[in-house]
């Protein structure tokens, strides 16, 4: 065990971590951490807790760092640095969040989908506004979407027809003649 600015780091095995809250990314961003581990090493460990279910055979839970197990597994590698910490399944839920929101090539579904679950989870819109660093107002517009089932307004945020922002202001008009319009203006 290496220590790091105070904090131990462990290596665990690869086949020994769970991926909790998996997330499909780019091909491009996939081999852009792969070839930065090739060259250069990991530069940050993974983020696992420590698993309480004794049902298999992993041990660990992943908090944050699937595209660096990933690229490691790529790479040929069976074990990988990470920090372990202890935290409850809404806690681990929250970090993920917050690494993923200050992650340079997250995607908009992405952060969607987590706003998703923290709502799920029972955090408030202020809270969720808080711990990840958006207005109380986005917040609560994600969260409109989501339970309206937006879908044809999430999938154009994903795939960067219009911005979320926008996405929430359709979904907020009263017509659905007006929402259409809208749409087709930002396309």
């Amino acid at each position: 065990m290496m220590v790091t600015a105070n904090r131990p780091i462990s290596l665990l095995r690869l086949d020994a971590i769970k991926i909790t809250n998996p997330r499909a990314r780019g091909k491009k961003s996939f081999q852009d951490i792969v070839d930065s581990i090739k060259s250069v090493g990991l530069k940050r460990p993974i983020t696992v807790t420590t698993r309480n279910v004794d049902e298999s055979a992993f041990t660990h839970d992943l908090v944050c760092g699937q595209g660096r197990i990933e690229a490691f597994r790529l790479l040929g590698q069976t074990e990988i640095p990470a920090f372990v910490i202890e935290a409850t399944k809404a806690e681990a839920l929250v970090k993920g969040l917050v690494e993923n929101c200050a992650r340079r090539y997250h995607t908009a579904y992405d952060l969607l989908r987590d706003i998703g679950r923290l709502k799920e989870s029972g955090y408030s819109d202020v809270d969720i506004a808080a711990k990840i660093g958006l207005s109380t107002e986005y917040v609560r517009g994600v969260a409109r979407l989501l339970s309206q089932g937006e879908q044809r307004l999430l999938r154009a945020v994903d795939s960067g027809q219009i911005p979320l922002s926008v996405a929430v202001d359709i979904s907020t008009a009263d017509e659905p003649g007006i929402q259409a319009v809208l749409q087709l203006a930002y396309q």
